[in-house]
């Protein structure tokens, strides 16, 4: 957002440190003098997967060791300057990963190593840079995995830890690969090399990366075992209130697709088989061939500028259709496996993309608003959402209807699930940006985030989002004094802070960002008729009326 702003303090902030590395006024030591690996010292652009999210450190640093990570921190601490671990081209839509315009950044993919395997106790240590499907594909070899599986597996460990990222499970202790994380080893606002277990590292397991850069994990693994598939289609809607429930509890893992505005959705369903079932099935959702990458693009385009429903509705049907169907295809010969997919845990329950930095949904500017709600009160979330979509204009959820996934409660202090079980609903949207068209029924998932937040205490997710649903965050979670508390001990002068950071907790508040036209880009929602864009006001929700929606007059 506000590219053409950004790219302009980029082009000052690199012209002056040319200036001042030639005047010898900048040096990549600093005031310690610390042997600190090569920095990037012309400063680099880094940006999210989409290309939609800007970020301009002053260095990035790219260590290969716990000693060079050290040395990193303690240089930045005598500098006075702030630091965060990510990557250059980062998984999530927002700056939860930027260290801050002219800050420290520190990339980890110099380590992603297994540092040890202990097979006895069930154990493997790794290295924070190292990416979730390096280390599935490693436990395989070993007839090991670990207990949970998100669906896009290429994060790195240190980002997931970062972001609470989950997959789908209730019959497991946990749906985050946060749960299962028994030591860490962080380096923290002094320099100084932490050994986290116990109670502290309830409040590590998910630390948006303010605590200090986590560099080594050491993690639960569990015997290895199959998965068996299932992919259900209902052309009928009206027994989803009492059936969700039971979706969780009764299979390994579930994830379901609501479509609202069909009156349809489709139930996928995975349930553990002894490793030695036959079946070599795999994920296939990410095979798409170029020419139905083209396709899709356009109706992508064709949906962003949409008068009418009733393409959206052909776009909802098209992909109902496709997540109704079985999308397992054997490894060895390619070809789609329909009757009782069966495969290694991992790669069914994952997918991989053609290449790792090209799938048919980086090139598309897609917005994806996830929150965690109680589990139990999914049925009366679903009822009220139909009575939103009820009394809007007819919303399909075109890009992968309304997406529910399940996990017990956390004993993490900040994970979405902390303290209670939870049911993840995600809705996915073409981009709001500013100055371009709105959205098909944009408001109708306003509407919902407001509902979500304000009726049913949801909580963000850490990773995805926009700026305005991040409210009153400190409130969502019991436990969120208790991690200032840890914070304060591991990071004593705030050397871990970043602009995503200081949104969260509130040292910048939300009310900061509402200015006019707010609300164009998800910025804020709106308040007073001011933050709307032209031709439009700040409205009532049309059922839930503690909602404020900018509609056209």
């Amino acid at each position: 957002m506000y590219n053409q702003f950004f790219s302009r303090r980029y082009r000052l902030l690199r012209r002056a440190t040319n200036l001042l590395c030639a005047a010898g006024l900048l040096t990549a030591a600093g005031a310690s003098g610390a042997q600190l690996p090569p920095p990037i010292e012309v400063p680099e652009v880094i940006q999210n997967y989409q290309g939609t999210q800007d970020c301009f450190p002053g260095v990035i640093y790219d260590p290969s060791s716990i000693e060079e990570v050290q040395g990193i921190v303690r240089d930045a601490a005598a500098q006075g300057r702030k630091v965060m671990a990510g990557t250059r081209r980062f998984n999530s839509q927002i700056d939860a990963a930027c260290a801050g315009n002219g800050e420290v950044q520190v990339t980890l993919k110099n380590m992603d190593q297994v540092v040890s395997l202990d097979k006895e106790n069930h154990l493997v240590t790794v290295q924070a840079g190292m990416r979730f499907n390096d280390l599935t594909a490693y436990l395989r070899e070993h007839e090991l995995g670990v207990p949970m599986v998100t669906e896009l597996a290429i994060f790195t460990i240190g980002g997931m830890l970062g972001s609470g990222t989950h997959g789908s499970t209730f019959t497991q202790k946990s749906n985050m690969i946060s749960d299962y994380v028994t030591e860490l080893k962080i380096v923290d606002g002094k320099g100084d090399l932490r050994v986290v277990n116990g109670e502290m590292l309830n409040a590590a397991r998910v630390n948006l990366g303010v605590l200090g850069i986590v560099v080594e994990a050491t993690i639960e693994v569990e015997s290895g075992y199959k998965i068996q598939a299932k992919v259900k289609g209902h052309r009928d809607d009206d027994d989803l209130e009492s059936l969700i429930l039971d979706f969780a509890r009764d299979n390994h893992s579930a994830n379901i697709a609501w479509f609202p505005g069909l009156g349809r959705y489709t139930v996928t369903t995975y349930n553990k088989v002894p490793l030695n079932s036959k079946g070599n099935a795999y994920n296939a959702q990410a095979d798409v061939s170029d020419f139905s990458e083209y396709l899709f693009g356009l109706i992508f385009d064709s949906l962003h500028e949409a008068d009418s429903s009733a393409l959206q509705c052909f776009a909802a049907s098209l992909r109902y259709t496709a997540r109704s169907s079985s999308y397992f295809r054997d490894v060895d010969t390619g070809f789609k496996k329909y009757i009782k997919p069966t495969g290694h845990a991992d790669l069914m329950q994952h997918f991989v993309c053609k290449e790792p930095n090209n799938c048919v949904w980086d090139k598309l500017p897609i917005a994806l608003q996830e929150v965690a709600i109680p589990f139990e009160e999914l049925p009366n979330w679903i009822a009220d959402v139909r009575q939103i979509v009820a009394h809007s204009e007819r919303t399909c959820f075109p890009l992968n209807g309304i997406y529910f996934r399940f996990g017990k409660a956390s004993n993490s202090y900040l994970g979405m699930s902390s303290g209670r079980d939870s049911a993840f609903v995600g809705i996915e949207y073409t981009l709001r940006q500013r100055g371009e068209a709105v959205p098909k029924n944009y408001f109708v998932n306003l509407e919902i985030e407001q509902m979500s937040l304000r009726k049913y205490g949801a909580r963000p997710h850490w990773g995805k989002n926009s700026v305005a649903i991040f409210e009153d965050m400190p409130s969502r979670f019991p436990k969120w004094s208790q991690f200032l508390d840890v914070k304060a001990e591991l990071d004593p002068n705030n050397i871990f802070t970043n602009p995503f950071w200081e949104r969260v907790s509130g040292q910048d508040p939300l009310e900061n960002y509402l200015t006019p036209e707010c609300n164009a880009d998800g910025q804020c929602y709106c308040r007073t008729d001011a933050h709307c864009e032209s031709g439009t006001s700040c409205q009532a929700g049309n059922w839930y009326s503690d909602a404020r929606i900018c509609r056209a007059e």
